[in-house]
């Protein structure tokens, strides 16, 4: 996802109506829209949608981009940050009519009578994000993920009324291997920065430097290896979701973010252990997407 512009952030966590007011449901959607789909990276799946759930689409969206990036785009204190997604929370039970995003997003959530409980697990998520709390082993990577992705999954497939215990499997997985994909695509802008998404258990059970990993080629070659079969074993849910699906569109929607994140998967095998390079969609790799799409895929 995109972050906000700085100012654009600031202004809705402001405390202060008159700084982000709107008047009607049309104006608050409007909002969330420019959020959604301003930008040609922003939630692939979200993209495609352009029917009836557009707008609830949207809202679900801004409210996830203004949590993430309090989390990661925010330079104030952690303790700070968790403040602010503890007023997010707040805002779920309580929201504030007059702000845009909240304003959306609560009409959305009672319309399609999405339970508030998915929203709290995303800012869970977003909390051990502020921390830049490690993960100890794959266990707790994959327990960060259902709180993190498969929420996402959850909200969409409920969207179309096509939540159930057919889907549900095979959306958590799925969810599950684009963020771990998304780790392993991010993993040397995240070192860079401060955050390793490296489970510790892979690398002898202590924490991991940029300049450690830069430094043994060996060791970048067995960490991409260990994210390729975490990425091998859950994406392929993407397949199997998309046939357990009713809506045709649905199912294309699946199959093209599936699609997609095969390119990066890719992307990330033949990049090998340059974790310097970030593996990126391109123009031309829309074709090979699309086509990917409309083929219904086969099942091992």
């Amino acid at each position: 996802m995109v972050a906000l512009a700085a100012e654009l952030r600031e202004r809705l966590l402001s405390t202060h109506a008159a700084d982000w007011a709107v008047d009607s449901d049309a104006e608050a959607y409007r909002y969330c829209r420019q959020i959604a789909f301003g930008h040609y990276e922003n939630f692939p799946v979200a993209q495609l949608a352009l029917g009836k759930k557009r707008d609830d689409i949207a809202a679900i969206y801004a409210f996830a981009r203004l949590a993430d990036d309090i989390a990661d785009e925010s330079s104030r204190p952690a303790m700070e940050k968790c403040a602010l997604l503890d007023m997010l929370e707040r805002w779920l039970s309580d929201p504030p009519m007059q702000h845009p995003i909240m304003r959306a997003l609560s009409r959305t959530i009672v319309r399609n009578q999405l339970p508030r409980e998915v929203f709290r697990r995303l800012l869970d998520a977003f909390r051990f994000d502020a921390a830049l709390e490690p993960f100890p082993t794959e266990e707790a990577l994959l327990a960060y993920c259902s709180n993190s992705a498969a929420p996402i999954g959850e909200l969409l497939l409920r969207l179309e009324t096509e939540w159930n215990e057919r889907t549900a499997p095979h959306s958590d997985a799925f969810c599950a291997g684009l963020q771990v994909l998304n780790f392993w695509q991010d993993i040397g802008c995240d070192l860079q920065r401060g955050r390793s998404t490296i489970p510790h258990e892979w690398i002898g059970g202590q924490p991991l430097t940029w300049g450690e990993l830069s430094g043994s080629a060996d060791l970048r070659k067995m960490i991409a290896g260990h994210f390729d079969r975490m990425v091998g074993r859950l994406l392929p849910a993407g397949i199997a979701l998309s046939q357990a699906v009713r809506s045709k569109r649905l199912r294309l929607q699946v199959r093209a973010t599936f699609a997609a994140a095969s390119v990066v998967w890719r992307a990330c095998q033949r990049r090998g252990e340059h974790f310097i390079r970030r593996p990126r969609l391109r123009w031309w790799h829309v074709p090979a997407i699309l086509g990917a799409t409309l083929i219904a895929p086969r099942t091992s």
